[in-house]
């Protein structure tokens, strides 16, 4: 008559491999309905998309050994992550990594939303660096914290919950339809505008002695319009002899709001154009 195997080390070795099959199954299983979904998606309607991005919950994607959680249901940014597995401006990124990597620099990231480049510039840095991220959502604010804990970056990035602008104070924050990382604290049009919130401001030049224990700064912005008030002063003052970064990327998007030409008074600060790309434009202060 055969004898039933007891139970002991062979036994639990056989259910603990068992069970971690049965864990890679079932997250191979989520990872093909996910590759669907995105496909339907992609395929779909107007209609039919915004029943897919209301159905979703936060999603976590890997790229380029980072991980990030991305919410696709109420942020442009993150839709395009959960959607293409990277961030959606990926030439403006790698330049700005190209410029930081193994160095020891000070990122200034001025509207950082989830982390798109907060998160990437980070991890390419070099010892002793630090980056600044700038945001006034607190709905951002919550999604930026958990992915730079993911990374294990909390030594290296410090969350400034706060607009920049051209004085320290207070400003109303416009949020945009369904779209967060859309929040402006310029006017938005009413048959747009979904709620306003009160937020701190603060000028950048708050924040530019902290580039002295560092050997390059470099400058991300994107503030859906904003960027003239907030780069303005600090130009201003460096045509005197005041701070300047080392390199600028800003958003051009939105070049129809400015009142001046922002572009053309950061060339007359001593930069130079490296590149215009994705709404886009990257500076490098001339030697």
């Amino acid at each position: 008559m055969p004898v039933a195997k007891q139970p002991g080390s062979d036994g639990n070795a056989w259910l603990m491999g068992f069970e971690g099959e049965s864990n890679v199954m079932a997250e191979q299983i989520k990872a093909a309905e996910m590759d669907a979904l995105r496909a339907r998606y992609r395929n779909g309607s107007t209609q039919e998309r915004s029943a897919i991005k209301a159905s979703l919950g936060p999603v976590e994607i890997e790229f380029a050994d980072i991980k990030m959680v991305v919410n696709p249901r109420d942020n442009y940014t993150e839709t395009r992550m959960w959607l293409d597995g990277c961030p959606p401006e990926l030439k403006s990124l790698m330049a700005v990594v190209d410029l930081v990597e193994d160095r020891n620099v000070l990122v200034m990231d001025i509207g950082a939303n989830c982390g798109a480049f907060t998160i990437p510039l980070a991890l390419a840095c070099g010892e002793g660096s630090r980056v600044i991220a700038f945001e006034p959502n607190p709905i951002m604010v919550d999604r930026l914290g958990v992915n730079i804990q993911l990374n294990n970056l909390t030594d290296v990035i410090a969350i400034e919950a706060c607009a920049l602008s051209d004085r320290a104070g207070e400003a109303t924050l416009n949020f945009r339809g369904h779209n967060y990382g859309q929040a402006s604290l310029k006017d938005v049009e009413p048959g747009m505008r979904n709620g306003t919130i009160k937020v701190p401001t603060r000028p950048l030049s708050h924040f530019s002695a902290a580039s002295k224990t560092h050997d390059f700064t470099l400058l991300k912005i994107d503030v859906e319009g904003a960027e003239e008030t907030v780069l303005g002063p600090v130009l201003k003052a460096g045509q005197s002899g005041g701070w300047l970064p080392d390199a600028i990327l800003v958003e051009v998007r939105h070049a129809d709001e400015w009142q001046g030409d922002l572009c053309a008074e950061i060339l007359a600060s001593g930069f130079t154009e490296q590149m215009q790309a994705e709404g886009n434009a990257l500076y490098l202060k001339s030697k």
